[in-house]
């Protein structure tokens, strides 16, 4: 929100969220929304990544459906972030292996596409 030099109602304005909830979301007294089309509606306001921001909720993008059709794809993710690997390496350092699903939405031009730390709160990563 800094980043784009938001206000809270700023951004609940933008993305259609009622002010008093979100506000008890980035104050960790509510769980963040778990609609997918609503966190995507926040990510987009922000200009982040929408399955960064869901994953950061706790949700599973819908275009990562082949973590879920997929069980030896899901065994490797489940090893690898259980074993830590995907903690001790930057997210560069694991390049796609698997079968491409939907094309991602590039970022706006001359805007670099800011990553979510995997350490934090929801509500860290959005303010």
């Amino acid at each position: 929100m800094r980043r784009r030099g938001l206000t809270l109602r700023g951004l609940c304005r933008a993305a259609g969220l009622d002010p008093s909830f979100f506000s008890k979301v980035l104050a960790g007294k509510r769980s963040p929304p778990s609609e997918e089309a609503m966190l995507r509606r926040i990510a987009l306001t922000l200009e982040l990544d929408a399955a960064e921001i869901i994953v950061a909720a706790g949700r599973i993008p819908t275009e990562w459906r082949a973590l879920r059709e997929d069980a030896e794809l899901f065994r490797e993710v489940h090893s690898r972030a259980t074993s830590g690997a995907l903690a001790q390496q930057p997210a560069s350092a694991h390049p796609p292996q698997r079968r491409p699903s939907a094309p991602a939405r590039p970022a706006p031009p001359g805007r670099p596409t800011p990553r979510i730390p995997a350490s934090g709160s929801l509500s860290e990563e959005l303010l």
